[in-house]
């Protein structure tokens, strides 16, 4: 009798997580209905939702940035769209809808312009998320060995020659990849950027509520994260001034 209770105690834990997937793919589908239905709000909500159980893709941030920019909440569409576009940094739809709803921010800030080579690099890294780049990386490296093992086993001179040319070129481009994955996993993982939640807050030229006001930012605007001092997050805006903001002023991308 024990032994059937084992069995099938070991069989009810094995289908916790089709079950736990099951609710997701539940609370997805609902969510996505009240999208459809116009109820936004609610369809708002069921995606945080979906957010706090840790069920995370760029599909559920696009989404809830959508409902967000439906009912007019720039700020929090925005953090969405970055959100969204961290992870597919080559989806076209959310770079589209998150130029059309920074387009409704109060600052307009001119970006200082880029070296060529950073603007390539970054363009070249955009290229595939970072599981695409991982599975480019590991093809080459297999395609390579593969290679090395024709120029170890190959018959004729000529065979091993061009085999010998096409594993380096293969393990080469595979260190590139791999390089740019662990780049874009390292990037994923860090919290350099934020989005400013507050309607309107002024940025001090110290950390503390008594310092001199430098400039002032409204709601929406992307900044760069730089130091923490206690309650107290140093920034610095894309035209390249800084200063320091209370950490509830902003939300973390």
């Amino acid at each position: 009798m024990s032994t059937i209770k084992k069995i099938a105690s070991a069989l009810c834990v094995a289908a916790l997580p089709l079950l736990a997937c099951a609710q997701a793919d539940t609370a997805w589908q609902k969510a996505n209905a009240l999208y459809a239905e116009g109820k936004y709000a609610e369809a708002s909500e069921a995606y945080l939702q979906l957010e706090e159980s840790g069920k995370v893709n760029s599909a559920l941030f696009y989404n809830a940035g959508n409902t967000f920019y439906k009912q007019g909440e720039i700020a929090k569409a925005i953090l969405y769209y970055e959100r969204a576009l961290r992870l597919t940094p080559d989806d076209e739809d959310i770079r589209y809808n998150l130029e059309l709803a920074n387009l409704q921010i109060v600052d307009k800030i001119e970006p200082i312009p880029q070296f060529f080579v950073v603007t390539w690099i970054q363009s070249f890294c955009n290229i595939f998320d970072v599981d695409t780049w991982s599975i480019v990386g590991i093809s080459l490296f297999a395609a390579a060995l593969m290679l090395t093992l024709i120029v170890l086993f190959g018959r004729t001179p000529r065979r091993k020659k061009v085999s010998f040319a096409f594993a380096v070129a293969c393990l080469s481009m595979s260190l590139v990849a791999t390089c740019v994955a662990m780049r874009e996993k390292r990037n994923l993982s860090s919290h350099t950027e934020a989005i400013v939640y507050a309607p309107v807050t002024s940025v001090k030229a110290s950390p503390d509520a008594g310092g001199v006001d430098l400039f002032v930012l409204h709601e929406g605007t992307k900044v760069e994260l730089l130091e923490t001092i206690g309650s107290w997050e140093k920034v610095k805006t894309a035209d390249g001034n800084q200063g320091w903001l209370p950490a509830t002023a902003i939300e973390n991308i």
